[in-house]
């Protein structure tokens, strides 16, 4: 067991997509209460009774600063939080703990480690673990790596958006992602998470009241191997609550062997992680427009996830996307002439050249007009990197080859980005697909079980 959810980067044994949908991708509703009916104090409140398996990092819990008063809350923010740890990561799991002294953090380890894996029964423990007075409840998972000033950015954070869940990472080919992705073109500080993808749970800020909501959904005996977080997508979508996702994001995933065998997936990090662009969150900064088309590398290929009138996202093929939008043909040329330029060494390296420059070239075409700096910038540049990596972390085949060459692959990307623009100036945004054409095409989740693979072009 470990605090990863088994199949993390999407693949066998996770149960991705389909969960906690609300409203589809695009579904940009505003921040619901954090109330949402519920008595602050009440049912689920652990914090008098914190898990039998929690325990005190740094010499018992600190005491927890205040903050100014918060609109909505009508009291003092007060910030706690818990690591959820495997027993074999407890000292990796304190240390990180004890980086956040300020607000008594403590480290919750997995109450049944010997019984198979239980990310949720270690999730829910380190739920159960919020203080008597936090109206604010961090979660981080014992494998993650904090941003320069961590505690101070989110402290910011809540103060400035005290009622939103805030999930402080997304794995680089998730569709979160592409989604943080997107808001690096519009300028954005935050971007809604994706409804109808888990959420991401590896930092995770909950008000108090969701948190409450959530251990009374969960029995405090978990049994089964559902995994935490689609069990919080399930749950906070289920009340219509809105999750955020900093760009960039404030924590990286850190190297190092899974404990459930997720190395299959090969390498996960941050599709945009601070530490590494020096233009620096900014917790006050705007809030992207929920993309309602997203542009998803995975295992080397381009696949669009797109708003419908259904119940969940549908998936389409770049090639079977450009067809129905009338775009077929489009950028053919700069494509061809930006792959040979690079000489991949063989004609699969030579199809994941042309994915790589289509990618680019659709996020730019479906950014909003004049919101888009172009294709240069330090937080766009590092997008781009992850979106190579992360596209083909999945296949060792491919991966290897792209991490030797991703300097000239981000070039390439970034000749995709400035085709996108300009065909987007020239031609506007492509319509949206007819919600009889949309409902046709398959659901987005079988991108997990039926990705499509470079060998299907």
């Amino acid at each position: 067991m470990t605090t990863e959810s088994v199949g993390r980067a999407g693949g066998a044994g996770s149960n991705r997509g389909g969960v906690g949908s609300a409203g589809g991708v695009g579904s940009a509703g505003g921040v619901a209460s954090a109330g949402s009916g519920l008595s602050a104090g009440g049912i689920g409140s652990a914090g008098s009774n914190p898990s039998a398996a929690s325990t005190p990092s740094g010499g018992g819990v600190a005491s927890r600063a205040g903050v100014a008063p918060a609109g909505g809350l009508g009291s003092a923010v007060v910030v706690g939080a818990a690591v959820m740890a495997h027993p074999r990561r407890a000292a990796q799991a304190a240390e990180l703990a004890a980086g956040l002294a300020g607000w008594g953090a403590r480290v919750v380890t997995d109450p049944a480690p010997g019984t198979g894996p239980g990310a949720l029964r270690t999730a829910r423990a380190a739920w159960a673990a919020v203080a008597p007075d936090a109206t604010h409840h961090v979660v981080l998972q014992d494998d993650v790596v904090p941003c320069r000033d961590f505690a101070a950015r989110v402290t910011d954070a809540v103060r400035k958006l005290p009622d939103a869940p805030l999930a402080l990472y997304a794995n680089w080919n998730s569709w979160n992602g592409a989604a943080t992705r997107a808001a690096a073109l519009q300028g954005a500080a935050w971007v809604p998470a994706v409804p109808g993808e888990w959420t991401p749970s590896l930092a995770l800020v909950l008000p108090r009241a969701d948190v409450e909501a959530l251990l009374a959904a969960v029995p405090a005996e978990v049994t089964g191997p559902e995994a935490d977080d689609t069990v919080l997508a399930r749950e906070l979508g289920r009340r219509g609550r809105r999750v955020l996702i900093p760009v960039p994001h404030w924590v990286e995933h850190a190297d190092g062997a899974s404990l459930v065998g997720n190395d299959v997936y090969g390498p996960r990090h941050s599709a945009c992680f601070a530490d590494d662009t020096a233009e620096g969150p900014d917790p006050a900064g705007p809030v992207a427009a929920a993309p309602d088309v997203l542009v998803h590398l995975f295992k080397g290929r381009v696949q669009l996830v797109l708003a419908a009138d259904t119940a969940a996202p549908r998936r389409v093929s770049r090639e079977g996307y450009l067809r129905a939008t009338g775009q077929e043909g489009r950028g053919r040329g700069r494509s061809a002439r930006a792959v040979a330029a690079l000489r991949p060494p063989s004609g699969l390296l030579g199809a994941l050249c042309e994915e790589i420059w289509y990618a680019a070239y659709l996020m730019a075409l479906h950014t909003p007009p004049g919101r888009a700096p172009g294709a240069g910038g330090d937080r766009v540049r590092l997008c781009l990197r992850s979106l190579v990596l992360g596209g083909t972390a999945d296949r060792a085949d491919l991966r290897l080859w792209a991490r030797h060459r991703v300097g000239p692959l981000v070039v390439l990307a970034e000749e995709g980005l400035r085709a996108g623009f300009d065909d987007r100036e020239a031609y506007g945004r492509p319509a949206p697909l007819p919600p009889e054409r949309l409902a046709a095409l398959p659901d987005a989740a079988l991108i997990w079980s039926r990705p499509l693979t470079l060998e299907e072009r």
